[in-house]
């Protein structure tokens, strides 16, 4: 007789044979002598194997057992995990296991217990399965095993999060954790805002639901802001009175699920939830409390992310407000400048000598507004992303050379001696002349502000394969402790009220950020009382054009 189709039997229902055909004697010796349950189940659901270790478990003498159908045995057999598994290898052809299988007992009580359970495809269509009792010694093991191998998953976690910035990522990582953790089938962040919930994190399942924002009343997350608990919800109980989140657990195929508050000092930031797939088994406590600890690391992550976020924003408007003021100023010191210029070429009229020294003095003060105004807006320029390399063939000579005019009138005002060197004639390279000028008069400016009496010299070289401009002074050097702090946006080295040498501190950042931007790098020599070498290198040669 042909099978057929039959919904109520555990494999999908297929039955049709009523014949029990035993196992061969021999087989039938092997597999009393084995400690652990055995039976063998035909294509149409009829038990045609029954151990001796079958039978003292299930209380069911095994030829009361032969030849009836699977689903006739009890109730602790055909309602239960293990008649899932049954269905599941009978239907996919392919081996499963099932770990500790609770086993209430037979009718007299026997039996009682944990049981892992190997289920495997057999020739004819139908099923073998074996259950071995679970002591407590070998369940003791398990469960030290599974927390070593949690607390190793918890350590690579925190490894990953110190060594990723980006709080998105450090989000998506921790629903990863939560979804493997908990042997889910996806995870999400929600974050309140306002009165909405966004999805700022989810993986898995809950992919799509990222960026997706819902309304917080009604949610899960507005039940935990009256009382923060973390909630397991099985999917046979689910429920939420959001009708927006009922229709994506419809559109989803959302189970049973856990929800675990993010919070800060109290206050709920978010939620941390983690999901299975309609019809997957509920979530347990050991599930809950590894929610709990990646639930801390979350809040931590949305906290981070929260003062970065301010301080983000505080950073924006800091420049805006320095670029803002820097323009602003830049207009009426611009005339200022050319006022002083018309008066000390002698357009509007010939001077006294006292009035001629003066408007140098006001040249010189007005000069050095304009380096500082040009600091300023380097600065906002770099940090905003604004600054553009234009690079092409030049020398380096060349740009000492227009370096060198705009220091030389200032070395000689303080009275130093400035020296111009130059170990080879030529120093070709393919960089951003412009920029490369502008960090030099930065260097050069900064140690002729530094330098009381001695001498300032510059010199250009070609040494493997790069081109150095250094910039030396006898100036009183620099602390080895200071070092570090020489190219801090905003550091000053000489601060207080008694400081002799003003600037905005920007100076050096500036220069080495463009040097980077440049492909090269600013370097430092220095020794207290003998002076400073700064030396800004370039890559050498024309061929980058």
């Amino acid at each position: 007789m042909e099978p057929r189709e039959d919904p109520g039997h555990p494999g999908g229902g297929i039955r049709g044979r009523r014949d029990a055909r035993a196992a061969p004697i021999g087989a039938d010796i092997i597999l009393d002598a084995i400690g652990d349950a055995v039976l063998a189940i035909d294509g149409d659901w009829r038990i045609v194997h029954w151990n001796a270790a079958a039978e003292r478990l299930t209380g069911i003498a095994r030829d009361g057992a032969l030849g009836r159908d699977f689903t006739s045995v009890g109730p602790a057999f055909a309602e239960s995990d293990l008649a899932g598994i049954l269905r599941d290898v009978m239907r996919r052809r392919v081996a499963a296991e099932l770990r500790e299988w609770s086993f209430p007992g037979n009718r007299h009580g026997g039996g009682r217990g944990a049981y892992d359970v190997r289920v495997a495809p057999s020739d004819g269509g139908g099923i073998v399965a074996m259950l071995t009792e679970v002591g407590e010694r070998v369940r003791r093991d398990r469960e030290l095993a599974e927390r070593s191998a949690e607390n190793e998953a918890l350590r690579r976690l925190a490894r990953q999060m110190a060594a990723v910035p980006d709080s998105a990522t450090l989000l998506h990582l921790l629903c990863e954790a939560a979804r493997e953790q908990c042997g889910a089938d996806g995870a999400s962040v929600l974050k309140v805002i306002d009165d909405q919930c966004e999805f700022v994190a989810a993986d898995g399942l809950l992919e799509l639901l990222r960026g997706r924002r819902l309304p917080l009343r009604g949610s899960f997350t507005e039940r935990l802001l009256a009382s923060p608990a973390p909630q397991a919800i099985a999917s046979a109980a689910y429920h939420s009175d959001s009708a927006a989140f009922n229709a994506i657990a419809d559109e989803l195929g959302i189970g049973a699920i856990i929800v675990t508050p993010l919070l800060d000092h109290g206050k709920v930031m978010g939620v941390l939830s983690t999901t299975r797939r309609r019809g997957a088994g509920p979530f347990d406590d050991r599930d809950q409390e590894r929610m709990r600890v990646i639930a801390d690391h979350a809040s931590i992550v949305l906290r981070k992310s929260e003062l970065l976020e301010r301080a983000q924003a505080a950073n924006e408007a800091k420049m805006t407000f320095l670029a803002t003021i820097s323009h602003e100023l830049r207009t009426p010191l611009t005339a200022l400048t050319g006022y002083g210029e018309l008066l000390a070429d002698g357009v509007l009229g010939e001077m006294p000598e006292v009035q001629r020294d003066a408007v140098e003095r006001m040249r010189a003060v007005t000069q050095q507004l304009t380096l500082m105004i040009d600091e300023v807006l380097a600065f906002t320029a770099l940090d905003e992303g604004r600054e553009v390399i234009a690079s092409r063939a030049t020398d380096g000579a060349e740009i000492l050379d227009r370096a060198v005019a705009v220091l030389e009138p200032l070395a000689e005002r303080k009275g130093l001696d400035f020296v111009r060197l130059a170990a080879f004639e030529s120093a070709p390279l393919v960089t951003d002349p412009e920029k490369a000028r502008q960090i030099l008069v930065n260097l050069g400016g900064n140690a002729i502000k530094f330098t009381d009496r001695g001498e300032v010299s510059f010199s250009v070289a070609c040494i493997a394969g790069e081109v150095r401009f250094d910039v030396r002074d006898t100036g009183p050097g620099i602390p080895p402790d200071a070092l570090p702090k020489l190219f801090r946006p905003f550091s000053q080295l000489d601060t207080g009220l008694t400081r002799r040498h003003g600037g905005t501190g920007l100076g050096l950042y500036v220069c080495r950020r463009l040097a980077e931007m440049l492909g090269g790098r600013i370097e430092v020599e220095s020794a207290v009382g003998e002076g400073s070498r700064f030396t800004l290198v370039l890559p050498g040669g024309l061929s980058e054009l």
